[in-house]
């Protein structure tokens, strides 16, 4: 179970999940796109991993009106063969300045009132679509590039149930986005299109940072992060499967998880070349 040779772009990939999902594809031995609009954020993503040789890290955005200019940059020398989408992006803003809760916080109404006694119709619209039109976006100008790719290509949307904080504290609006999200994979797990793509869904419900009681009382053999990176790898390596076509995988639970790893499990080695570990 290989993607040597295959590229892979990773949306939304510069937080905790997104470094498990690059990490799991580098190991199946492909070239991963990874973008951001900070710089800071890219070259510590990249430290964080070792500086793989085959991470091609690239600032842009793939948010409406500025992902066409960032994928033509990108691709144009260079193929492409699968996406994965992960539901989490943080376009919030900055984290930082929200104690313990998730990035939708900073969207939410002046003086923490109700959304619906502060807001329009009219300025509930953006916020409310926010992630799904990103999104919506990085869909539209990636999937024409896998389309017509040598082999198999697929997308895989990665989405959770809530932010993964501790304490899962999230605002109205991260509700709202998180369920936009699972309508828009929906919708494009059952599009068919001139050459088809295996588009397939993820949803985590289990947390990604628990609470450091849970973590030393309940150890896990490898972060949640990384599983769902291995996880990701193995549907990419397998998307010329047709059974599984559009299919929405749930990870509900440490069983669920385990089941789905024996499936798509590989055998490691060590690229002598990079000192990055893939798939043989």
């Amino acid at each position: 179970m290989s993607l040597a040779n295959q590229t892979c772009w990773v949306v939304g990939g510069v937080g905790v999940i997104g470094r498990g999902i690059t990490q799991g594809l580098l190991k199946a031995g492909a070239t991963v796109v990874v973008n951001s609009r900070s710089d800071e954020r890219l070259n510590r993503f990249s430290n964080d991993l070792g500086h793989p040789e085959r991470l091609v890290t690239i600032k842009g955005s793939l948010l409406p009106g500025y992902a066409g200019k960032t994928v033509r940059q990108t691709l144009d020398a260079m193929p492409l063969n699968h996406v994965v989408a992960h539901g989490a992006v943080r376009y919030w803003g900055d984290f930082g300045t929200v104690d313990r809760r998730d990035e939708s916080h900073v969207v939410t109404p002046p003086n923490n009132g109700s959304f619906l006694q502060a807001m329009t119709p009219e300025e509930f619209v953006g916020p409310a679509s926010q992630l799904a039109s990103l999104h919506f976006s990085a869909a539209q100008e990636l999937i024409p590039r896998i389309q017509f790719a040598n082999g198999p290509s697929s997308y895989t949307f990665v989405t959770g149930d809530a932010g993964g904080h501790p304490i899962g504290y999230r605002s109205a609006f991260g509700e709202i986005n998180t369920h936009h999200v699972w309508g828009l994979a929906a919708a494009l797990r059952n599009e068919r299109l001139e050459k088809d793509v295996n588009c397939r869904e993820i949803r985590v419900r289990l947390p990604v940072n628990r609470p450091a009681e849970e973590r030393q009382n309940q150890p896990r053999v490898n972060p949640l992060s990384e599983d769902i990176g291995t996880l990701c790898a193995g549907l990419a390596a397998t998307s010329d499967a047709i059974e599984e076509r559009g299919a929405l995988i749930e990870i509900a639970n440490q069983a669920a998880l385990e089941s789905l790893l024996s499936n798509y499990k590989a055998t490691l080695s060590i690229d002598e070349n990079t000192d990055v570990a893939r798939h043989a």
